[in-house]
């Protein structure tokens, strides 16, 4: 008996220590836990995206600005704003928000903004006044203006630069080809210009290749208003931006609106662009499609221009006037359109780079017009509307469903293929190899969803939860990673490389399918 209760006493022991061990280990687990959960919503939150706000600071005409902010509503999704209101009175100028440098600021009536396609009407107004000079013919077929580039389509061959400036000419926005869906790819995930490198031969050999769908029917084409503009220089014998400095710049003492061609020639008070959600974008530099909108320009040059304009007093004004149906736009004259607007007229152009906005409009009836620079790719037409006096039809950010729910579901489904991995206790090779393939995932598409996500309309910090997800998620496959000798035998290296090459194509194809969502 009394070896029977020793024996019994030393395997209580036993079992009492055993429970002991158990419950240190789960302790250090949970405590591994929460370490892991700290560390993920730290680094979560440090990298969280920032998304775009107009900042409190103001420069010129008070006034002016408090109309901009109350346009702007909360100024979400903007981040510096450069107004210009013209009238019989004058000028009015004012900046808001900061410029995105660091060592410059503050904004205001010299920062330069990339302005987009309100290029496309500097070059109506320039062919029109070549035109006016007799320099060049708007009604002369383009196989005659380009005599050794054949055009593989005879109807766009048949085409005038009126055609093209007017975009009646039928043709595409941008060239069909695998480089140009490319470069719109590297915009949308990377932030990168899509028109680096492109030469104005290559624009007109993409317009000598391209297809009309017929001409006398709106269809906007940046292809061609390059095109036009870079047609125009190889009649005249000088390239577009000289002619565009001789015949409008200069002038008009626009003496800040330039091309910049390489990152050392920005100005020094240049604007930086980002998206809405916060993200930095390339600038966009010259290339062949200056025509059709690679111009930097101010709100104080632009200011000058559409004053000019309004008094037709400048350089081929007449570009203002519309000649032409543009379907739901209105009229369309060279580069401009003009849109009947709650009982207005109003002439205008609007521009978007890759991190910049802008928009110019005016109304003859009441000699009143505006300009509007932005550094972020959110749509500033409804704040140039509102200082016209207009009540605009749309506002911003708009909160659209599709952006809302793929930036969810990034964000959620970043951490699902590591707990899927650690769920399923795979062999232990072939559960390092897919958990580090879950692991690569889950970081590749939290940096998508920062760069592409809608971070105005849904609230960062689910970002950081998705970060949070992922780390308890790499902790959970650490932890259920088998023993090396566990009852699971490993297959021979030659298939677990496949069964892991298997797994990231898997992981590769959910990844490319969110980039072909973001495209559509």
């Amino acid at each position: 008996m009394p070896t029977e209760q020793a024996r019994a006493a030393r395997d209580g022991g036993a079992v009492g220590a055993l429970r002991m061990r158990v419950r240190r280990h789960g302790r250090r687990r949970m405590a591994l836990l929460g370490l892991t959960v700290l560390a993920g919503a730290g680094a979560g939150m440090f990298l969280a995206p920032r998304p775009a706000a107009l900042g409190s600071a103001t420069t010129g005409d008070t006034a002016l600005a408090a109309q901009v902010r109350e346009a702007a509503g909360d100024g979400r999704g903007y981040r510096g704003l450069s107004v210009a209101v013209i009238s019989r009175d004058g000028i009015r100028l004012a900046g808001l928000g900061d410029s995105g440098d660091r060592e410059r600021t503050a904004v205001d009536e010299s920062t330069v903004f990339e302005a987009g396609s309100l290029g496309k009407a500097m070059t109506g107004m320039l062919l029109s006044e070549l035109a006016a000079r007799h320099t060049l013919r708007l009604d002369v077929p383009l196989e005659r203006l380009l005599p050794d580039e054949p055009f593989s389509d005879p109807t766009l061959g048949e085409a005038t630069l009126m055609d093209l400036a007017t975009h009646r000419a039928g043709v595409d926005l941008m060239p069909s080809s695998l480089d140009v869906l490319l470069r719109g790819a590297e915009l949308r995930t990377l932030g990168m210009d899509p028109y680096r490198g492109i030469t104005p031969d290559d624009v007109v050999t993409a317009g000598r290749q391209a297809s009309s769908s017929g001409t006398g029917r709106f269809r906007y084409s940046n292809l061609g208003m390059a095109l036009a503009g870079q047609t125009a220089a190889r009649v005249t014998g000088k390239p577009y931006e000289e002619l565009l400095r001789q015949h409008l710049l200069v002038p008009l003492g626009m003496s800040h609106t330039q091309t910049v061609r390489s990152e050392s020639e920005i100005p020094p008070n240049s604007a930086v662009g980002h998206r809405a959600n916060g993200a930095g974008m390339q600038h966009w530099l010259a290339s062949g499609y200056t025509p059709a909108g690679d111009l930097w320009s101010t709100s104080g040059d632009l200011a000058g221009l559409m004053r000019a304009v309004m008094l037709g007093t400048a350089p081929g004004s007449g570009a203002a006037t519309p000649q032409f149906d543009a379907g739901a736009v209105g009229r369309i004259g060279l580069g401009w359109y003009t849109t009947r607007l709650q009982g207005r007229d109003i002439t205008w152009h609007d521009g978007e780079t890759g991190g910049f906005t802008s928009y110019m409009g005016f109304d003859r009836s009441s000699g009143k017009g505006v300009v509007v620079l932005s550094n972020t790719d959110q749509p500033v037409d409804a704040i140039g509307q509102h200082l016209l006096g207009l009540m605009p039809e749309r506002s911003y950010p708009t909160h659209d469903a599709t952006p809302i729910l793929l930036t969810v579901l990034c964000c959620a489904g970043a951490a699902c293929p590591v707990f899927y991995v650690a769920r399923r206790r795979f062999p232990r090779r072939v559960h390092r190899v897919h958990s580090v393939l879950s692991v690569a995932f889950g970081v590749a598409l939290l940096g998508l969803a920062r760069r592409i996500g809608d971070w105005v309309s849904v609230p960062p910090w689910l970002w950081a939860v998705g970060g949070v997800l992922l780390a308890v998620g790499c902790w959970w496959a650490v932890l259920r990673l088998p023993p090396a000798d566990g009852a699971r035998k490993d297959p021979p290296p030659l298939k677990a490389a496949l069964l892991g090459a298997r797994y990231a194509a898997g992981l590769l194809s959910l990844f490319l399918l969110v980039i072909a969502a973001e495209l559509s």
